[in-house]
């Protein structure tokens, strides 16, 4: 095993970025999110203008784990994770946590965020467990997308900055 993390990829990569996030993957139930698919498309735009950012985990020559991220639309101090997807047979590595640390300090480093915030499915205990161990708070639930697939849970961490930059 040989994993490379890297937030520069040539822009020749961003389909090999987006087709992973549209294949199997850790905690995703594709039924909680219906209009997955529009959303990569619209991903594989914004990372082009690179208003979204992605964090990637390569294992030799293939993608094993992708953070995508940007600064909130909202609130301007905030860094939002929009995904964090890993592959299902690369599970156990800590794959999932060092993209997340990372995307924490890019994030820090890039937009000067004093938070990061996130979602995900109410029902998707896996990604609760993980987010309440690496320090995240459930600040509300809600159905966040209106789009019939369930209530989501909306997850804060505030960072300290001394330790990112």
């Amino acid at each position: 095993m040989n994993f490379l993390f890297t937030n520069e990829y040539p822009i020749s990569r961003l389909d090999e970025i987006v087709n992973y996030l549209l294949g199997p993957r850790l905690w995703i139930p594709r039924v909680d999110y219906p209009d997955f698919s529009d959303w990569a498309q619209k991903t594989y735009q914004e990372l082009k203008k690179e208003s979204k950012r992605a964090l990637v985990a390569i294992d030799g020559h293939e993608v094993v784990g992708v953070s995508v991220y940007q600064r909130h639309k909202k609130r301007a101090e905030a860094l939002e994770i929009k995904n964090l997807t890993v592959r299902p047979d690369k599970r156990g590595r800590h794959i999932a946590s060092f993209l997340l640390r990372n995307t924490e300090i890019e994030g820090t480093k890039e937009f000067n965020s004093k938070l990061v915030l996130c979602d995900a499915k109410v029902k998707n205990w896996q990604i609760k467990y993980f987010l309440l161990t690496h320090h995240y708070q459930i600040v509300t639930k809600t159905d966040l997308y209106n789009r019939g697939a369930g209530e989501d849970l909306v997850y804060r961490k505030n960072l300290n900055k001394d330790l990112y930059v």
